[in-house]
């Protein structure tokens, strides 16, 4: 039994055989990391933000000198995704990045917070096979997203660790309804419009194993998205600290809370206020709704977070977790996290498959 679902079908001819993506996490992935996914037959993706010119173009090289061997001479393609925050580029900031990126023809440029549309016509006409990732929160970005030309929808439920929108629905409804709502669009589309093709959808937020996969296949997604899950990987760049401190945490709806008070604490707060990021539970989270109004108490605030961060000390750090940090209770390879999600997945469809005969 193996996979054939839209997402797989839509990069076979790239080696991509799992419908499993690693999603751009900042301060986590790195190109070892994100190689390693695609050689063990999923879609990896690396993060522009918070990294130097020079170092992500470091990050470049490092991947394609690891996967050279996997790169089709014929297009070139860097067979990896590379993941922007929008609004960044709107700033014009992260410009440079992506004309880098495209000049490598990855497979996929990820977009996230913000309109992404101003930039389709640019990734198109300099690196044709790079396939467009928009991640949605709502069923209104999904449909903008779809008309506007994007090859995958990510639908990010609340469960998601790390940002996203402050109020919206979990992966149990938002993905369905996503779904339902393009595939409607997609059957009364003018037959002549080729811009408008099968809509392809994957689900993120909470997902850390091969039930979380076998489930979002059963609601009509084509693949999935794990964050927290890569975070804990012998590969990932995360302090093993932070690590640990994932493994040790249990029941993910009561010890992570959306919050945007690691945010409201950084030197420079880039976040509009209709966002904001599932992290684990901690003193700062707990002190939050006590954070002094005068000038003076959020200078100290701050000064203990830097404090904590810098000394890598996750009691007041921030580690950004996602609900299903529960599911999460060992450090493997990255190899290891995508065989065993497959298997799983594999497994649990069986069964359930065996048990409506």
């Amino acid at each position: 039994m193996s996979f054939n679902t839209g997402f797989t079908k839509l990069f076979k001819e790239y080696g991509i055989k799992h419908p499993i993506v690693q999603a751009p996490m900042a301060k986590v992935v790195n190109a070892k990391l994100t190689s390693e996914v695609r050689l063990a037959g999923g879609l990896g993706f690396l993060q522009a933000a918070y990294l130097s010119y020079e170092d992500f173009e470091k990050e470049l090289k490092t991947a394609h000198e690891l996967l050279k061997s996997h790169i089709d001479p014929t297009n070139g393609n860097l067979p990896i995704g590379i993941g922007f925050m929008t609004f960044t580029l709107d700033s014009q900031s992260s410009l440079p990045f992506l004309h880098l990126s495209l000049s490598y023809k990855p497979l996929a440029i990820w977009f996230s917070f913000g309109d992404f549309s101003k930039y389709v016509m640019e990734i198109r006409s300099l690196s044709p096979n790079t396939k467009i990732f928009a991640q949605v929160q709502t069923i209104e970005q999904a449909i903008f997203a779809y008309n506007n030309e994007a090859d995958v929808i990510v639908v990010q439920g609340n469960e998601s660790g790390g940002h996203g929108l402050m109020n919206n629905s979990s992966n149990s409804t938002l993905l369905p309804e996503t779904v339902d709502k393009l595939n409607q669009i997609y059957s009364s589309r003018d037959i002549n419009d080729e811009k408008l093709k099968r809509p392809i959808v994957l689900a993120a937020g909470g997902i850390s194993d091969g039930r979380g996969l076998a489930s979002t296949l059963m609601l009509g997604g084509d693949g999935v998205v794990m964050g927290t899950r890569f975070v804990v990987s012998k590969e990932s760049s995360y302090h093993q600290n932070a690590k640990q401190c994932i493994i040790d945490t249990n029941d993910g709806g009561k010890n992570t809370v959306r919050t945007q008070i690691f945010d409201k604490l950084q030197e420079k707060n880039i976040w509009s206020s209709q966002w904001d990021g599932r992290a684990i539970k901690n003193k700062t989270v707990e002190e939050g709704e006590k954070l002094a109004d005068d000038e003076n108490g959020i200078s100290e605030r701050k000064r203990i977070f830097k404090e904590a961060t810098l000394e890598h000390d996750y009691s007041r750090a921030v580690i950004y977790a996602g609900t299903g940090i529960g599911l999460i209770h060992n450090e493997l390879s990255v190899k290891e996290i995508v065989e065993t999600t497959v298997k799983l997945a594999l497994e649990t469809v069986e069964r359930v498959y065996h048990s409506m005969l």
